[in-house]
């Protein structure tokens, strides 16, 4: 499952790139039906966020490595460089800004409600890269 992952440059500044979770255990269920799961990990925190309409955040850090999922509005999330991107219902990012500068954070089409799924310290996402 390809995610967009923004994080911290070694100069302080931010960027967006991609990762690649894998979903590679394959098992098939009672039915025939053939799955396929990623590895288990334990998250420290599940939240449920809610932003409304009109709210803008400043450069922000993350609080720590997570991963979004979107379920309803429009997020848009700006970098160090000036671009920006935008997530709708369904959608996937990772936040791993949390050093240096940031992102800014704003509501396009609201309220925005996501999922936030911190990921353990120890995991290595260097691996999921694309």
């Amino acid at each position: 499952m390809r995610i967009t992952r923004f994080y911290t440059l070694a100069n302080g500044d931010s960027a967006f790139d991609e990762v690649d979770l894998p979903v590679e255990n394959a098992s098939t269920d009672g039915f025939g039906n053939a799955l396929k799961f990623s590895d288990t990990f334990a998250s420290p925190a599940v939240r449920v966020f809610e932003a409304p309409v009109g709210m803008f955040q400043g450069w922000h850090n993350a609080p720590c490595r997570q991963i979004c999922v979107m379920m309803q509005g429009i997020w848009e999330i700006g970098i160090t460089g000036g671009e920006r991107r935008r997530w709708g219902p369904g959608e996937v990012f990772m936040p791993d800004t949390v050093e240096g500068k940031g992102h800014t954070s704003e509501v396009i089409q609201g309220p925005v409600r996501m999922f936030f799924i911190p990921l353990p310290d120890d995991l290595d996402i260097e691996a999921w890269k694309v």
